[in-house]
């Protein structure tokens, strides 16, 4: 539940740019969209002083206030905290180097949130990712089948990475990419049975027993094939992820692991795949 406050003399960059921010925020801790708040508050220049907002005249850096949870550990308010940085820094336009950004946590007893007190468990650890990189281009919207030929870019994020993460990788023809179903609501997570595709020509199925993206962790998992390589682009083909999603991770995919032994699976599975790429 992070919420964060910025303070410039700058008037703010819009709500749309700030739900950027926001989005970082919420894939860095793999919490719920909704579950982050910013609000950008814009001051007189000479009620404060920064140097940097003393010279230029370009735009100014902000500095923020993050307040979350204590239950986050450090490693996860420090990715937190360079997500928010790298996004703020994009929409922006400045550079990361100049924002400042402390945390303020919120103890046990002392958070009111949703008409509950904190009691400084969540009930289960949390993991946070960053994403490494997003796809861009291929389909806008989520369908369901014919993914086999569309074309994409998985565009690694520059804030983190250089060439260098990728060389070797274009010697194989095909990645295993890990990404974030981002735009499953969170109110449309299965964590029972259903049936797949909401038909009910299909038999119900638990939600590890199929692939379907209201997962719990909305993680998806696919293979693609990889076309080239150029700088941070890998311009790849038959990736089931739509424009924006953010990747979690990508490995080259080895013969060796793949299935050892015969594969089997049900009729609905065969029937639902029959039209997929």
């Amino acid at each position: 539940m992070p919420v964060i406050t910025l303070l410039s003399p700058d008037t703010s960059p819009g709500s749309a740019a700030l739900a950027k921010v926001a989005a970082a925020a919420t894939d860095t801790l793999g919490i719920a969209p909704d579950h982050c708040w910013i609000t950008w508050q814009q001051i007189d220049q000479d009620s404060a002083h920064r140097s940097q907002w003393q010279e230029g005249t370009g735009p100014r850096p902000p500095i923020g206030f993050v307040t979350c949870k204590a239950a986050y550990s450090k490693e996860q308010v420090g990715l937190l905290l360079r997500a928010v940085q790298a996004e703020l820094a994009a929409v922006l336009g400045i550079g990361g180097a100049d924002i400042f950004l402390t945390v303020r946590r919120a103890n046990e007893g002392e958070l009111l949130v949703r008409d509950e007190i904190w009691n400084g468990e969540d009930g289960v650890q949390q993991v946070a990712s960053r994403p490494v990189a997003h796809v861009v281009g291929g389909r806008g919207e989520v369908f369901d089948d014919a993914w086999d030929g569309v074309e994409a870019v998985i565009r690694l994020d520059s804030a983190q990475f250089t060439e260098e993460a990728l060389y070797g990788l274009e010697t194989f023809s095909h990645l295993e990419v890990i990404f974030h179903f981002d735009r499953v609501p969170v109110e449309k997570i299965e964590t029972g049975a259903r049936h797949p595709r909401g038909n009910k020509d299909w038999p119900l199925i638990g939600i590890f027993a199929q692939r379907g993206k209201n997962r719990p962790n909305r993680l998806g998992v696919s293979r693609c094939r990889l076309h080239r390589v150029d700088g941070l682009d890998l311009y790849i083909s038959g990736l089931d992820a739509v424009d924006g999603t953010p990747v979690l991770d990508i490995k080259p995919y080895m013969a060796e692991f793949g299935p050892r032994g015969e594969v089997g699976q049900p009729e609905w599975a065969t029937e639902i795949m029959r039209e997929y790429y």
